[in-house]
């Protein structure tokens, strides 16, 4: 019997009707489907404990329904217990969650039946140093974000590879992402998109203030430093995958690099990563056209 973990998303799955689709599915194909007690009683199905964290233990897989926010929590959750994880995807694009809501018992019975293969992603070791001491330590599997308070000024962030100086940028912050996170952030502020199974680190400067800047690509084995400077700091926050903030201070250091875990993600269509990606900038912005009339 297989053991699957259940993470539902009440936000984006009003009244828990596609939970209750894939716990019902679940369970045809004579799997059983752990989630958290609350969630488990209001479906009435699927076996209740009492956190996300034992629903993770019980479980030999993980599926989480919402969009790539509701992933990125779970996976964050998902690859320290070593174990898979599939997305169905509730929000709009949702580039790392691979289930459409339409195809939930579809994909169920492949996981069943162990009709699926494990991706591996690259992830991002991330310390924060203050005065020669490592202050946070986090791990992001899109992206590390550095950017400015609230107040509307410049912030500058020196970036190194390895010992090397790439830039001084001025401006809204830098963006640090892995292969998963080109199709986030970064992509938003400009940066390139690459095939999520390489290991790379991109670094895509926020509205820089300077004509020439660009993003840049560096291999998976180098060291990325940014510094924050002393006198234009400004309230700079450090976030993680858009779920952890950190505040930083003038001359801190944040050292990313490639993180020895990776998160294991299922895959069971044969997946063709640009023709997902027309596909779903493609549906976006007819959906947008249709808005506006």
């Amino acid at each position: 019997m297989k053991k699957i973990g259940v993470i539902a998303n009440r936000d984006k799955d009003i009244q828990l009707k596609y939970t209750r689709i894939l716990v019902e599915s679940i369970l045809k194909y004579q799997g059983e489907a752990f989630l958290t007690k609350d969630i488990s009683n209001e479906i009435s199905m699927g076996s209740p404990l009492e956190s996300e964290e034992q629903v993770m233990d019980a479980a030999e897989i993980i599926i989480c329904l919402g969009g790539d926010g509701t992933f990125l929590k779970a996976a964050r959750k998902a690859y320290v217990k070593n174990k898979p994880i599939l997305g169905i995807n509730l929000g709009s694009l949702g580039f790392l969650t691979e289930i459409d809501k339409n195809d939930i018992e579809s994909a169920v019975k492949h996981v069943i039946d162990n009709e699926y293969e494990l991706e591996e992603r690259m992830m991002l070791d991330t310390s924060i140093i203050r005065k020669g001491s490592v202050i946070a330590r986090d791990v992001a599997l899109n992206d590390v974000v550095i950017s400015r308070g609230a107040l509307s000024r410049i912030l500058h962030v020196k970036a190194y590879i390895n010992s090397t100086l790439v830039d001084l940028f001025p401006g809204d912050g830098l963006i640090v992402s892995s292969p998963s996170g080109s199709t986030a952030y970064s992509l938003a502020a400009g940066g390139p998109i690459v095939e999520p199974d390489i290991d790379l680190i991109i670094l895509t400067p926020i509205c820089p203030h300077i004509l020439f800047s660009r993003s840049c690509v560096t291999t998976g084995d180098r060291v990325i430093r940014a510094v924050i400077h002393e006198e234009n700091c400004h309230d700079a926050m450090v976030t993680i995958d858009g779920q952890q903030g950190y505040e930083v201070q003038g001359s801190d250091i944040i050292e990313i690099k490639k993180s020895s875990h990776r998160v294991k993600v299922v895959r069971i269509n044969e997946r063709d990563f640009f023709n997902v990606l027309r596909t779903k900038i493609y549906e976006r912005g007819e959906k947008l056209k249709k808005n506006e009339i």
